[in-house]
């Protein structure tokens, strides 16, 4: 690094601006016009190097650091755990979105943090999701809707010395986590919508905040997603979905077939468990969709390649 310069890491950009925490105060930059990029664009999360411009807060982004792992959608860098918050009953949460961040998570190399929100809205949904989802997050914290960080020190321990991405339906209470995680920092919450039963997006970029001093031992920071209720499959094949779901990869080669897909073959390990009861039905029910999507896709992909 030359004389003159610093590193940092983008908390947001919007419209070409970005803002980066650099040294525990917080930087307006743009890009440097001959900065190589080489295809990529900044993202949050993305480490940087700087030079300042002369005016008072304000530098340039000289450089782009390799990232250790990337997300398309939020587009957000360099990050250690995904928690993945869902509501216990309103909104009514969405596993089919669950199980996709999940894949996201694992092809990315990113640690899954699940958190069951609002479980004081209805105890037994929050305890029949937990049971889904056992051995399928590397953390699962199950908290009712506290209003302070007390409810909150299981998610702190995981959040210490990290960089963690919150995602999720909006509206499952994300963004009363965020201000408690922050001190107030993030912005006001949005409610649920009565009529829609969905959040109102109340976040419009991907944003990085650190943690508030006192709450965890070494430097912390989460990341704000814009709040949706779709996403799309991970573009994987369909004999890859199998390596994304531990409570499957952790038995492979144990089925009668080698390539197994564990979605009927006869002596198939993966349905043994689903029938003892050991793979929740539920979990393996929306396995087998996600299997079929992909497979329709590939065909899809294959007849369109023929046809060209």
């Amino acid at each position: 690094m030359s004389e003159g310069t610093v590193t940092g890491t983008i908390l947001k950009g919007v419209g070409g601006l970005y803002t980066v925490y650099s040294g525990g105060r917080t930087l307006d930059c743009r890009l440097r016009g001959s900065i190589r990029l080489d295809g990529r664009t900044p993202v949050t999360g993305d480490n940087v190097t700087l030079s300042f411009t002369g005016r008072d807060g304000e530098a340039v982004i000289d450089a782009l650091e390799p990232r250790r792992n990337q997300l398309i959608r939020p587009k957000v860098a360099n990050v250690d755990n995904m928690v993945l918050v869902i509501a216990s009953a309103s909104p009514a949460p969405d596993l089919f979105l669950v199980d996709k961040l999940l894949i996201a998570a694992r092809i990315a190399g990113i640690r899954p943090v699940l958190v069951i929100n609002k479980a004081d809205q209805d105890a037994g949904a929050a305890a029949r999701i937990a049971a889904q989802y056992a051995g399928a997050a590397t953390c699962l914290i199950t908290r009712a809707a506290d209003k302070d960080e007390s409810g909150l020190a299981p998610l702190l321990t995981e959040l210490d010395g990290a960089t963690s991405v919150l995602a999720g339906q909006s509206g499952v209470g994300k963004s009363t986590i965020l201000n408690l995680l922050t001190g107030g920092a993030f912005m006001s919450t949005g409610a649920v919508s009565e009529k829609t039963q969905r959040g109102r997006h109340t976040t419009r970029h991907a944003e990085l905040f650190p943690v508030a001093a006192g709450l965890v031992k070494a430097p912390s920071f989460v990341i704000d997603s814009p709040g949706f209720s779709l996403l799309e499959l991970a573009d994987i094949a369909p004999r890859e979905l199998a390596g994304c779901y531990p409570e499957i990869y952790e038995h492979a080669g144990v089925c009668r077939f080698q390539d197994c897909s564990h979605t009927g073959e006869p002596d198939c390990f993966v349905t043994e468990l689903v029938a003892g009861g050991a793979f929740p039905k539920e979990r393996y029910e929306r396995y087998k969709q996600l299997y079929r999507e992909l497979e329709s896709r590939e065909k899809n992909k294959y007849k369109k390649g023929k046809t060209t």
